[in-house]
């Protein structure tokens, strides 16, 4: 598929990217057969697809979707999670004892999964696992910054998992949880996801992160 951008580039609207208009995919249009941008953003490949990524797209809850979220209520019948950025999911539970055996309180972090979004609200899946977060930093990224910290088949968030030796939890509503073996190696490991918040439009990131924390760690 002829491309005319770099992974990862800003493009402008209008901006032709392919030649190949069966290829369009979010933020981009077709006209004559070829794919624009329809918007300020990233260029990216998404699911064979040519994508453009909003500096400032809000997250849009899909299911399936991993996300991470703070309990905001804890009613009779489930939980209220705050997801960030005015998000609010709901976890149903009709017995009333089995909310009192999850011992979830207001402020605690939880990763769950999205079940469905609609009209009815964000409704979280009760019936995967419900991982309640002891321990680590949390840091908040905005949402169209999260394909970036990930990388292509994880290559951004592996090199920084590798250097530092954290666990990372990302949720895909823009939460990160980093939970490492010293207070150093998650400082360090937060500094490099700031440093990609920062310059997420640039090239040559994930090898100017791994010099970066080889630098930070003394390696």
């Amino acid at each position: 598929m002829p491309i005319y951008f770099s992974e990862h580039e800003v493009v402008l609207p209008g901006q032709l990217l392919s030649d190949n208009g069966k290829r369009s995919g979010d933020g981009t249009y077709t006209l004559g057969g070829k794919i624009y941008a329809a918007q300020i953003g990233f260029a990216t490949i998404k699911n064979n697809k040519v994508t453009v990524i909003a500096f400032k797209a809000a997250y849009k809850p899909m299911p399936g979707d991993r996300v991470i979220g703070i309990i905001s209520d804890v009613r009779p019948n489930g939980f209220e999670v705050d997801l960030g950025r005015h998000l609010t999911g709901i976890i149903r539970i009709p017995d009333r004892e089995e909310v009192k055996s999850m011992k979830l309180k207001v402020g605690d972090v939880v990763y769950v999964k999205i079940r469905e979004s609609g009209l009815s609200g964000v409704i979280i899946d009760r019936g995967s696992r419900i991982r309640k977060i002891e321990s680590g930093l949390l840091i908040q990224l905005h949402p169209s910054k999260i394909p970036r910290l990930v990388g292509r088949r994880g290559s951004m968030i592996n090199v920084i998992k590798k250097l530092t030796g954290c666990d990372i939890l990302v949720g895909k509503n823009g939460y990160v949880v980093v939970n490492g073996p010293s207070p150093e190696s998650e400082f360090a490991a937060m500094k490099a996801i700031r440093m990609i918040e920062r310059e997420a439009h640039t090239s040559g990131l994930t090898e100017r992160i791994e010099r970066y924390l080889r630098e930070l760690l003394g390696k």
